[in-house]
């Protein structure tokens, strides 16, 4: 009896360890492609509800639906951040570059310069130490300029890789899309061998966090920076559209946007274009504020309300481990990840 329960025991732990080596090397096999995955997965459940009503009006041909969902979210999400990978590439200061500067006469200091409490006299002495010898303060800064060119081409490259990451993404939520019901049931089933009785109805609240946290954070976050984009485009702004990725961070991260646009509109005043500085102002006031103010509340009503700090944390540490992509990631995990842990403390009450 016992050598039979040994042999039971034996053959349990070999088939526990087959399952985890099997479940370990799948893992290792698709690591490359988790982000993707995870974000395609999220890009399907958020935009589900638009993608039935789209299939509906189609004639229920949902493939067509699927198709035309990936076209608009390759332009609404991967077009805006090509363009700023090539911007960002040719933002590369060169040694040209560095030339003219040096060749550039520095205009007297502002007479305000020196008024500016405790730092105000150095500033100023600074100031006229490179006024007197340009050259040799660009020469001072040739290393300094070298190692941000550097710095620009490395972010450059992570926002290559993450654009393929994000292209990815949309073409696998497209396929989810289409088998969206088989792995509805999926999902439900496995949740139910998971969780038992107290998981039912598990999938529902998870896609409606998704959807709140997707539509009311990100969607949000996107109003704002299309806002932002478009007021810094007509003010003349260089750069805009890397102000504009500043922009949609900070806006993901629950920061204020007027961290973005409203130093712009303080360096339209001290060049001078008071008309483009008060517009900006009133663009950012008006629009990109209130866009804030009035949609979120509005979107995210559809899913759980999550904590600052979950988003915050969310936004931040997604970007550390996934690069851009992980913007969309971070704070839809830990929202979900919150509201199961949410679900089964009502659950065991």
């Amino acid at each position: 009896m016992n050598t039979e329960k040994q042999s039971f025991n034996v053959m349990a732990g070999i088939r526990i360890a087959a399952v985890l080596l099997l479940l370990a090397a799948c893992i290792k096999v698709i690591q490359p492609f988790l982000g993707a995955l995870i974000w395609a997965s999220i890009i399907s459940i958020a935009t589900w509800p638009y993608y039935r009503w789209l299939a509906k009006h189609m004639g229920n041909r949902d493939k067509l639906a699927a198709i035309a969902i990936v076209l608009l979210l390759m332009i609404a999400i991967a077009a805006p951040i090509s363009v700023m990978a090539v911007k960002l590439a040719h933002s590369l200061p060169d040694t040209q570059t560095l030339e003219t500067l040096g060749h550039t006469p520095i205009p007297h200091a502002p007479a305000w310069l020196e008024t500016i409490p405790l730092i105000g006299h150095k500033l100023n002495a600074f100031w006229l130490s490179v006024q007197a010898d340009v050259p040799g303060f660009i020469e001072k800064l040739r290393p300094t300029a070298n190692k941000a060119a550097l710095w620009i081409l490395e972010q450059g490259a992570s926002i290559g890789f993450s654009l393929l990451e994000i292209i990815l993404a949309i073409l696998i939520s497209g396929l989810l899309l289409i088998n969206g019901d088989k792995l509805w049931d999926g999902a439900n089933l496995t949740l139910r061998k998971l969780g038992g009785a107290p998981a039912d109805g598990l999938a529902e609240v998870i896609a409606r966090t998704v959807r709140g946290v997707s539509n009311g954070v990100v969607g949000t976050a996107l109003a704002q920076t299309i806002l932002c984009v478009i007021g810094l485009l007509i003010a003349g702004i260089p750069g805009a559209l890397a102000l504009g990725f500043l922009c949609f961070v900070f806006a993901v991260a629950q920061l204020p946007t007027l961290l973005v646009w409203l130093p712009a509109a303080g360096w339209l005043f001290y060049v001078g274009d008071n008309n483009y500085g008060i517009f900006l102002l009133l663009w950012g006031f008006l629009l990109v504020n209130t866009v804030d103010n009035v949609l979120r509340p509005l979107l995210i009503s559809q899913g759980a309300q999550m904590p600052l700090f979950v988003i915050f944390m969310g936004v931040m540490g997604g970007l550390l481990a996934w690069g851009v992509i992980g913007l969309f990631i971070g704070p839809t995990l830990l929202a979900v990840a919150l509201t199961i842990y949410r679900h089964w403390l009502g659950e065991s009450d």
